[in-house]
């Protein structure tokens, strides 16, 4: 089993749809051209929806899942600025919080939204985070997690 299911429940979706329900189409898709058109191969099928795992990367916001969806599920006009969850980092297992130099986080974050106050002790800067994921699949110590909104 993946970090991914066991630290996240699957239900992140990509940002392109505009109700929870419409995910439902998914089932019907024959071609699931979404998950191929992905770029950083972070689409899943999980319980017949489409699906984001951040075990190894995360979403850039390209367009192209949107652009590939046959169904309608996916769509560019319901683009949102964030994903549908929160990213939150557990002090008590972050090395960097343990006075370890670690900066994994901040490092593969795009929009640089990780804030280290002092040589350690990242924060989530919650102005500028988009819960991308990039930062999930690449801490050491698994101390960063998804929580769903």
């Amino acid at each position: 089993m993946s970090r991914f299911f066991k630290r996240v429940t699957p239900s992140i979706f990509p940002p392109y749809f505009n109700s929870k329900s419409d995910f439902d189409k998914c089932v019907q898709c024959a071609s699931k051209d979404c998950i191929q058109a992905c770029p950083e191969s972070i689409l899943v099928i999980q319980d017949d929806r489409v699906a984001i795992n951040f075990a190894n990367r995360g979403c850039t916001f390209c367009d192209e899942c949107a652009l590939a969806c046959e169904m309608g599920v996916l769509t560019l006009e319901n683009k949102k600025p964030k994903l549908n969850c929160e990213i939150i980092i557990n002090p008590k297992a972050c090395i960097a919080w343990q006075n370890t130099v670690c900066f994994s986080c901040q490092d593969v974050c795009i929009e640089r939204a990780i804030d280290f106050h002092g040589m350690f002790n990242p924060i989530i800067n919650e102005e500028k985070c988009t819960s991308c994921g990039f930062c999930v699949g690449v801490c050491p110590a698994d101390a960063i997690h998804v929580a769903i909104r």
